[in-house]
């Protein structure tokens, strides 16, 4: 599960933002540490081209008085790839998350800091739904790695690839997901950068306890 990542306004995410021609730029959300259920930056093009939008980490919500909430009865920060088939919005409603790391455990214990190359910028793969004017995301989750299995053995977060036709497929409005297969299955290098891996002294910590290592 993908609980905790970075969007860290020193790794080049406005860069990354403009080098892939994503509009709105100024609204990104940055910080260390996002959690579920708070306002986090996505990309969509449901106006038509891509762009920064806002919402919240977290697919379902339901109605809290006039405003929405995430919803009790469903735990829904990120979507296991399995059931992608079973939910309209991998047809109609993908995103793309920017960021610079995330987090993982092995069973709430053991923390580790996630991250390409030197923190260089990333996507997650995501979904996203409209509430009136609220969106809400989720991160899709794929199998484990082999090599990542020791520091999380139930997951790992889908990231897009180097691949600028990939991103405007994702992002476009074709509902045949069929060209996404073999995408649906965990890497550890993206654009020439290798998965690193940090430990760190709990989750929510920037504080690291040992140097950051090459994943294999």
């Amino acid at each position: 599960m993908c609980s905790l990542f970075d969007v860290d306004d020193h790794a080049g995410i406005e860069r990354f933002i403009n080098e892939h021609g994503i509009d709105h730029p100024q609204r990104m959300i940055f910080g260390r540490r996002r959690r579920p259920t708070t306002q986090v930056s996505i990309v969509t093009a449901r106006t038509g081209t891509p762009a920064i939008e806002n919402a919240i980490w977290h697919l379902y919500l339901q109605r809290d008085g006039d405003n929405w909430k995430p919803h009790k009865k469903y735990w829904s920060i990120n979507s296991n790839w399995k059931k992608l088939g079973q939910r309209p919005e991998y047809r109609k409603s993908r995103c793309l998350i920017p960021a610079s790391a995330w987090v993982e455990s092995q069973h709430g214990k053991h923390p580790v800091e996630f991250s390409f190359g030197e923190h260089a910028p990333f996507f997650f793969c995501g979904l996203y739904k409209t509430w009136g004017d609220i969106l809400s995301c989720s991160i899709i989750t794929l199998d484990a790695h082999p090599h990542t299995k020791q520091y999380h053995e139930k997951s790992f977060p889908m990231i897009t690839p180097d691949d600028s036709g990939f991103i405007e497929q994702w992002l476009g409005p074709n509902e045949d997901t069929m060209a996404f297969e073999p995408y649906l299955h965990a890497s550890t290098e993206v654009g020439g950068n290798q998965l690193m891996v940090q430990p760190v002294q709990r989750a929510t910590s920037t504080e690291y306890t040992a140097p950051a290592q090459v994943v294999r």
